[in-house]
């Protein structure tokens, strides 16, 4: 997939995990892209702001929860060819990026934290054991996020995860370990 270096990354996607209990926190979205099913927190980086606060900001928003401690797992880059009946209902950019973040949390944050919960309008958030999340069967989580999921607490920033589709239907989504074009160290 050939996507510019240059073009901006405008979002964070993160992912709180519970690793005493394999449980992950997600959110099963009331919103457009993705309404409906289960994704990570995030949102759209203010200007001025880095993807971290970003993440730091839109996890507290969504979530209710303080994690300072994101850690950042590369970059996500879409392509997506919309055929000429879905042109006019595109919601998203034939190209566009993301920065990928990780916290985990105690046993203890977990049990303090009972879901499923509607904290705002953004949707509901529930603890899923990370076998059900990533279970090929399970058509309830965002395509993509099963297959990222497989590398993404293992990555690093200098990574790059490429996902392709046609219309709604995922192509292709690929891992590339040190690929990631923004990263200089």
């Amino acid at each position: 997939m050939t996507i510019p270096a240059d073009s901006q990354l405008l979002y964070t996607l993160g992912f709180i995990r519970c690793k005493e209990n394999n449980k992950l926190l997600l959110l099963n979205r009331n919103k457009a892209p993705w309404m409906g099913m289960y994704n990570g927190v995030g949102g759209k980086l203010h200007s001025g702001e880095t993807p971290l606060e970003c993440m730091v900001r839109e996890a507290n928003e969504e979530t209710g929860l303080n994690l300072p401690d994101f850690k950042s797992r590369g970059v996500m880059r879409w392509e997506v060819n919309y055929s000429d009946k879905l042109k006019s209902l595109q919601q998203q950019p034939s190209l566009g990026g993301l920065y990928l973040f990780t916290a985990d949390i105690s046993l203890e944050q977990y049990e303090n934290y009972r879901t499923p919960l509607v904290y705002n309008d953004e949707g509901i958030l529930d603890w899923k054991d990370w076998d059900w999340v990533v279970h090929p069967d399970n058509y309830g989580v965002v395509n993509n996020i099963k297959i990222i999921l497989q590398h993404l607490f293992d990555s690093k920033k200098e990574d790059l995860f490429t996902v392709k589709y046609n219309d709604d239907n995922l192509i292709s989504c690929v891992y590339y370990p040190g690929r990631n074009p923004l990263y200089t160290s």
